[in-house]
């Protein structure tokens, strides 16, 4: 990820950043905001406990990349009785949407992207829209 972005995403989500983030491809910031957003507002969902949200931090979070994709891991950090099911829903809901957005966005420019495989003598695997896709438009 790009120096700037990392260092805006890191100021703006203090307490939800992780470096592991830093590893993300360009094209995966807007998938990554999405579930910092999301995260973020994990203290407004259902009976509110807390003034604001993002005062509280519910989850650590870590990423992992691949070439084909990126997960989000959150490990909660919020007492049991303060979870409810539709917050604890919502959280899990936004792991499962960056997973899934990562694997349908261009690992470079962030556009909608398919993913390549190595197929039959094909040496490139990742997410790439048309004009990113190594090779051109080659079909596996």
């Amino acid at each position: 990820m790009n120096k700037e972005i990392a260092g805006r995403l890191r100021a703006e989500y203090e307490y939800l950043w992780h470096d592991s983030m830093r590893e993300l491809p360009d094209g995966w910031v807007e998938p990554l905001v999405v579930l910092l957003e999301k995260l973020y507002r994990l203290p407004t969902i259902g009976p509110v406990s807390f003034a604001s949200p993002g005062l509280v931090t519910w989850v650590n979070l870590r990423v992992e990349v691949s070439s084909s994709s990126a997960s989000a891991f959150a490990m909660p950090v919020m007492a049991p009785g303060k979870w409810t099911p539709t917050r604890a829903l919502e959280c899990v809901e936004a792991l499962l949407e960056f997973h899934g957005s990562t694997q349908e966005t261009c690992s470079i420019c962030g556009s909608e992207g398919s993913l390549m495989m190595r197929i039959l003598g094909s040496n490139t695997e990742g997410v790439y829209c048309d004009e990113h896709a190594p090779g051109g438009s080659d079909d596996a």
